[in-house]
């Protein structure tokens, strides 16, 4: 869709253009700045804990403006995130369709993505006029909190304005196509859904809509979901796809002027919360580890442990993988970054590239389990439960992964030897070399990891000590220049608008499900089989192998946790244990064929190894990931250990 459309924009008027080109420029601009915003709280809190622990003062009140702050600069980064479309999309029909159905398709999701952060923006900046109203303030230092949530409002509705623009853009490609129907269709896909808006806010009938609204709750439910995944399947970014459906269906149970309401509050509250600010502070601590050259370092060193082992540069793919995903919290940019050394490698030492595709692949979904990640801190919004506990619980987990593939690779090369080769022992001045090279970053984890487990500082404090410290290291290294600390700062922008995007719709669909009774009635639909708790927990872990190789990993989280959660803790299952599971599940089905996707980042590694021999190589691993599962059913202390000594 995107290239067809801009292929017939890049004609366009001057004054579009141009226009383009200045939204662009000033979205980055408050984005990039808002993102190094986010950088100097980390400072600010990692100066806290020096004053704190080392000279018994701290900054008054600073804990208190974090959430506010970090909330802030998330926001800011939206507008910039919906202009270079950094959404989780689904695009099955685009092959199929043709030049004029695509347009209609960038209305619609122009004009959804449009209204909804219009709408968000609105109810914002209401909630903020409350604040305004009744001198609402923080407790400790005094500060009123209605600026802040102006802020927000602010950006919002910035947001709200580039997607306008891109439903111009639409408009424009559809005149220069030159075919009448196609600006046909892109004039009544903006009339139907602008009826649709208006009707919602009561300024025209809201008749015909009546007769399709179901009396029963569940029924509406139903209807709801089934209506969001077809505005899904028609390019509808899928955050934006589940925050329409949860105004819609909230305002079907109450009304709509009570769902917009609830919008403004409830994500008010939301992107406020201490655990989300934990998020962006992670993320720029995976982002200035990826500038340091962090990856090769880690990848050297493995190497120098495991080489010389049969089928050695497999495993230092898998050690390096697990020990890279540490930093980033992200399964593709681990595979990414490992891939692009090991791949080579292994071609040069005469690795069957099975087994070199299907490690890099198996290595790179370490990335999302190993803690810090951001799908265990998403996780723990959804659910409201620790992400210093989901931290720690995740630690043995993923030594046992490691291992788990590693021996993948040895039962592999038993059966077929000629597959790898053994590489040269290291000389220990080589090992040595390799450590130097590592050291920091070692530590660096072993700073924020064993700071949560000890109790030295929350998880905002240690997101802070972790971006930090990868900033001084690429620092150190000379890795920071005014152009690449910019260039990094835009990357975490694109991240943190996709997750955003996410989270706003994900918590008004949330809503919808508690008040029409979801996750109940989907517990008593469960138990009425009358299986057996395990028996419901296998069955849910097949679920989300099935859906793994389908979805990407943070949007099936989203979609299935509100409503899988409450059923597994209704079974006496832990949700910390839980949690881990999940995370394992959706991994796992990110090296399920046929379209598992770390299978197609391989590909885009390497455009000369067939999709076939990805999907060879990945299975022996897939098969390692599902007894890695079955044994943490079985042995569920694994898990929940180590948290309990916390």
């Amino acid at each position: 869709m995107a290239g067809s459309i801009s292929a017939n924009l890049d004609g366009g008027p001057t004054w579009q253009r141009r226009l383009d080109r200045i939204t662009e420029g000033v979205a980055r601009r408050i984005a990039s700045v808002a993102v190094a915003a986010v950088l100097g709280i980390a400072f600010a809190n990692v100066l806290d804990i020096i004053l704190r622990n080392g000279f018994g003062s701290s900054l008054y009140g600073l804990n208190e403006i974090n959430a506010y702050l970090v909330a802030i600069g998330a926001a800011c980064c939206l507008p910039y995130g919906l202009h270079v479309g950094a959404v989780l999309t689904i695009r099955v029909l685009d092959k199929a369709a043709s030049d004029t159905a695509k347009l209609a398709m960038a209305v619609l999701a122009a004009m959804g993505t449009m209204a909804f952060f219009a709408a968000v923006a609105w109810r914002v900046w209401d909630v903020a006029s409350n604040m305004a109203r009744t001198n609402q303030t923080t407790i400790m230092t005094n500060i009123a909190t209605a600026p802040f949530i102006f802020c927000m409002a602010v950006a919002l509705g910035f947001a709200a304005l580039v997607m306008l623009g891109k439903l111009v853009d639409s408009f424009i490609a559809a005149q220069r196509m030159g075919k009448p129907e196609a600006l046909l269709a892109v004039a009544g896909s903006a009339v139907v859904i602008a009826y649709v808006l208006l009707a919602f806010l009561g300024y025209l009938p809201t008749e015909p809509f009546k007769v399709l609204r179901p009396s029963n709750p569940l029924l509406l439910a139903l209807f709801v979901f089934a209506g969001m995944w077809v505005i899904i399947l028609l390019s509808v970014p899928i955050g934006i796809a589940m925050g329409l459906a949860g105004i819609v269906g909230t305002a079907a149970l109450l009304s709509p002027s009570l769902a917009l309401e609830v919008l403004g509050s409830e994500i008010t509250g939301f992107v406020t919360q201490d655990s989300l600010s934990v998020l962006p502070l992670f993320l720029l601590m995976g982002a200035f580890a990826s500038l340091a050259g962090i990856g090769s370092d880690l990848y050297r060193l493995a190497y120098a442990l495991v080489g010389h082992i049969r089928g050695g540069l497999a495993h230092a793919s898998i050690i390096a993988c697990a020990l890279f995903g540490t930093l980033t919290g992200s399964s593709v940019a681990t595979q990414m970054s490992i891939g692009r050394i090991a791949l080579g490698e292994m071609r040069e030492r005469n690795y069957s590239t099975e087994l070199a595709a299907g490690s890099i692949a198996a290595g790179g979904t370490l990335g999302q389990l190993i803690p810090p990640s951001s799908a265990l801190i998403l996780y723990a919004i959804l659910t409201e439960e620790s992400v210093g506990q989901l931290f720690i619980a995740a630690v043995l987990p993923g030594v046992l992964a490691t291992c788990m593939y590693m021996t993948a690779v040895m039962v592999w090369l038993l059966l077929f030897p000629h597959h790898a080769e053994r590489g040269p022992r290291a000389a220990t001045a080589e090992l040595i070399a390799a450590a130097k090279g590592a050291w920091s970053v070692l530590a660096l984890l072993g700073v924020v990891l064993g700071g949560i487990y000890f109790g030295f500082f929350t998880e905002l404090e240690a997101g802070s000590v972790g971006a930090v410290g990868a900033f001084l290291i690429a620092l150190a290294r000379g890795k920071i220049t005014p152009s690449s600390f910019w260039h990094t700062m835009a990357d975490t922008t694109r991240t943190l608008a996709m997750m955003y995007s996410l989270i706003f719709g994900v918590t008004m669909l949330t809503f919808f499900f508690g008040i029409s009774s979801v996750p109940q009635a989907f517990v008593d639909f469960v138990n009425s089989f009358g299986w057996p708790p395990l028996g419901v927990v296998v069955a849910l872990v097949v679920c989300y192998l099935v859906l793994g190789t389908a979805m990407d990993a943070f949007a099936m989280m989203i979609i299935t946790i509100p409503i899988f959660v409450p059923l597994v803790e209704s079974l006496g299952f832990d949700p910390i244990w839980w949690g881990i599971m999940t995370i394992m599940c959706v991994e796992a089905g990110m090296i399920s064929p046929p379209f598992g996707l770390n299978i197609f980042v391989i590909s885009a590694l390497d455009r000369n190894i067939p999709i076939g021999t990805v999907y060879k190589g990945c299975w022996p691993f897939f098969a390692s990931a599902v007894v890695k599962i079955a044994i943490l059913i079985a042995f569920p202390a694994i898990v929940t250990w180590l948290p309990s000594t916390m």
